[in-house]
């Protein structure tokens, strides 16, 4: 979890203090490319700090972009394409969320409701 904070930290100061522009490709872009855009953009726009800008966020980085839920999620026969993924991103908005409560719309059991 603290690679994911700090790569998306470090993303998200290459955006908003050097004002560059970024390209985010991990791998094969169905795993750690979410999971640091999204983070990027939650600390990037209060607006992903709301119940409804997190939705929105989920929608379009994680289900529009095709996400592998199931596969992830362990529920097809094939365990080598189980991975936490999602959960571990939900972690890393967790830990953001604790360390600025004030600067979230919402509580940790919004994360988990």
């Amino acid at each position: 979890m603290h690679l994911l904070l700090v790569s998306a930290v470090n993303l998200a100061a290459t955006i908003e203090l050097e004002s560059r522009s970024v390209l985010v490709h991990c791998s094969d872009g169905w795993d750690r490319t979410p999971q640091l855009v999204s983070l990027a953009e939650i600390l990037l726009d209060p607006y992903y700090r709301t119940v409804k800008g997190f939705q929105v966020l989920v929608e379009r980085e994680w289900l529009e972009f095709g996400h592998k839920f199931d596969d992830r999620c362990g529920r097809n026969d094939k365990s080598s394409e189980r991975s936490p993924v999602f959960l571990q991103w939900l972690d890393c908005v967790y830990q953001l969320l604790t360390q600025f409560p004030t600067e979230f719309q919402f509580n940790s059991m919004f994360l988990v409701s």
